[in-house]
């Protein structure tokens, strides 16, 4: 997004509203614009010249009335930058010699005012305010010359009327590219809390809810193109013990260890997640019974063969595990998990430490704990 920002912030304001010579053509062309008002802005731009700082003055002696445009005119400096950029607008009105260059500088002069917090209505209100100092001047040196001054009249308005429409669009084009961005950043925000709703608390893998969605997805691919897919359960032997001995701080970062080194133990595509308490699940995709024991039994044995210490406090680290195969007869993802439980806890009751396979002797031994 910041890049993108970048790269808006270097393209002009007329590239980014797609605004070329030829589509200024066409609006002046629908505002009636001819010759004659060309001849008619040489003498408006002279009437304006001679009293430029006397409209400027009036301007703002009018809008300081306003309590809110006070507010936003209470910056002395800010207010000078702003009559500057009027003075010049004002000189250059309707020098139309380069089209192109004639509307950047006024979708520049909206995008200022749309930055300092100038509402389009005061903005808009403002080019009837202009229309009317100016009117005023050109009534006086043309009193006498009620066609004169009519034409000019027209021509005034078709020039304001021109600036006004580009100014609109300037507004509608940053707010709507803030509003792009907020929105943006809302979608990153959704998905940084998502993926914390996700996220166990201790352990950086899946939290439950996440672990059941993506096992569940994982199952019912595997099924439906009969693909081999291997559930395994692990969970921390005497972790209980480890508590009562060294504090759950320590027990805490048992867990962080063994989750650490049980994932670099499985490849990217494959998903882990802690199901509870000293309990993971792990998901073992496109691998077959064979290739599961074999994780499995790595699993195990890295655990085993790295004693953890942490504090002044050591302690060795076992765990047990259980390994169950999808099958045509598993129909749903929750039964693979309790065949990997009941396997899981048939290591157990075999002295822990070790992998087994689920079988019918697993389910027969029932949970001990």
């Amino acid at each position: 997004m910041a890049e993108q920002q970048g790269m808006q912030a270097t393209r002009s304001l007329c590239d980014q509203l797609q605004i070329t010579a030829e589509e200024l053509q066409t609006r002046l062309a629908f505002l009636s614009f001819g010759e004659q008002d060309g001849r008619n802005l040489v003498e408006i731009r002279d009437v304006i010249c001679s009293r430029v700082d006397e409209i400027i003055g009036e301007f703002y002696d009018h809008l300081l009335q306003f309590e809110e445009l006070r507010g936003i005119l209470s910056d002395r400096k800010l207010v000078e930058r702003l009559k500057g950029s009027q003075r010049q607008y004002l000189l250059s009105l309707g020098q139309l010699g380069d089209y192109v260059e004639y509307a950047e500088a006024r979708l520049r002069i909206g995008l200022t005012h749309e930055r300092v917090g100038l509402k389009q209505k005061w903005y808009l209100g403002a080019y009837h305010k202009l229309f009317e100092l100016i009117l005023q001047r050109l009534a006086v040196r043309y009193s006498g010359d009620a066609c004169r001054l009519s034409s000019l009249i027209l021509t005034l308005n078709k020039i304001l009327m021109l600036d006004e429409i580009l100014v609109v669009e300037t507004y509608y084009h940053a707010t709507t590219q803030r509003q792009e961005d907020s929105l943006c950043q809302l979608k990153d925000a959704h998905r940084q809390l998502e993926g914390l709703s996700r996220r166990d608390s201790l352990t950086p893998v899946n939290n439950r809810r996440a672990l059941m969605e993506a096992l569940a997805l994982e199952f019912h691919r595997s099924r439906r193109y009969r693909h081999p897919f291997a559930l395994l359960f692990l969970d921390v032997d005497h972790f209980k013990e480890i508590n009562d001995r060294h504090g759950h701080s320590f027990g805490d970062q048992v867990l962080l260890h063994v989750v650490q080194l049980a994932r670099g133990m499985i490849r990217p595509p494959d998903i882990i997640g802690r199901y509870g308490g000293e309990e993971f699940v792990i998901g073992l995709v496109e691998c077959d019974q064979a290739g599961a024991l074999q994780i499995a039994e790595r699993i195990r044995l890295k655990i085993a063969q790295d004693q953890f210490a942490w504090e002044h406090h050591a302690t060795a680290v076992t765990v047990s595990i259980g390994v169950v195969m999808l099958s045509p007869e598993i129909d749903q993802v929750e039964t693979l998990i309790t065949r990997a439980d009941q396997a899981m806890y048939y290591a157990k009751r075999r002295g822990r430490n070790r992998v087994e396979l689920y079988n019918e002797e697993c389910a027969s031994e029932g949970q001990p704990r």
